[in-house]
């Protein structure tokens, strides 16, 4: 992982320690979180070389987005929450600009 994917961590981690102590609501952490994937996902895909951590990383950024939509529509078990999951792997993916990327 290069300094590129240590900033998302470090992004994602520290909206996830804000939004604790002052209380965001679900619906509030959805766009912040959206927020922050939307815009590390063309980061992710295309600054991070290592094919295997971009993949890992653009995972992580879609569950970590999709977690307080999960919540907020009380989208619970293993079943339901696949379509939500991919349906942010599809929208991270497109807003990333995914298919330029060489995966090989």
């Amino acid at each position: 992982m290069n300094k590129y994917g240590l900033g998302v961590a470090v992004a994602a981690v520290g909206a996830l320690i804000v939004a604790v102590p002052i209380g965001l609501k679900y619906s509030q952490a959805t766009l912040l979180f959206g927020l922050i994937a939307a815009v590390s996902a063309p980061v992710v895909i295309h600054k991070i070389e290592d094919k295997n951590w971009s993949l890992g990383m653009l995972m992580g950024l879609t569950l970590f987005a999709s977690f307080p939509f999960k919540k907020l529509f009380q989208i619970d078990g293993f079943i339901n929450e696949i379509p939500v999951t991919l349906a942010y792997v599809v929208v991270l993916w497109v807003i990333g600009f995914g298919w330029k990327r060489s995966w090989r």
